[in-house]
């Protein structure tokens, strides 16, 4: 029976019963965008109302939530955050964005991870330019 109710919420029904979140913030000293992390960390609070942890990792900032109820969660406001992360990695990275819907006692939770990363090769424009040997 919970397994049709758990497919009734994620296809047909009005949605997850909570929300929760895992966003990696990058802090490399190599000029990636790190000034706005704390302004980030903030707005996420207000989103999941301070029901998140702050990991403090070697190169990056962790940010996870705790589960949160629908009717206490801020979409819009989670949303526009998001954007504002990928406004502030657009020069140096990717933003990753993956949401999954997963049954948690007889709940259907929708995680989010979110994570910046850098491309595996230079933009076009920052590659060097290919210098050919004359041939003789």
């Amino acid at each position: 029976m919970n397994v049709l109710r758990e497919l009734w919420k994620r296809y047909v029904g009005g949605g997850p019963d909570l929300y929760q979140a895992y966003v990696s913030f990058p802090t490399e000293a190599d000029g990636s965008p790190f000034g706005d992390v704390t302004d980030r960390v903030e707005e996420l609070e207000y989103a999941f109302e301070g029901r998140l942890d702050v990991y403090a990792r070697v190169s990056s900032i962790a940010i996870v939530s705790d589960r949160v109820p629908a009717e206490q969660f801020d979409a819009d406001a989670f949303e526009a955050v998001l954007d504002r992360i990928e406004d502030s990695y657009a020069d140096t990275h990717s933003v990753a964005r993956l949401e999954k819907l997963r049954p948690f006692d007889g709940r259907l939770v929708k995680s989010y991870v979110v994570v910046p990363v850098k491309p595996l090769f230079p933009a076009a424009a920052e590659r060097p330019k290919r210098v050919r040997s004359p041939v003789k």
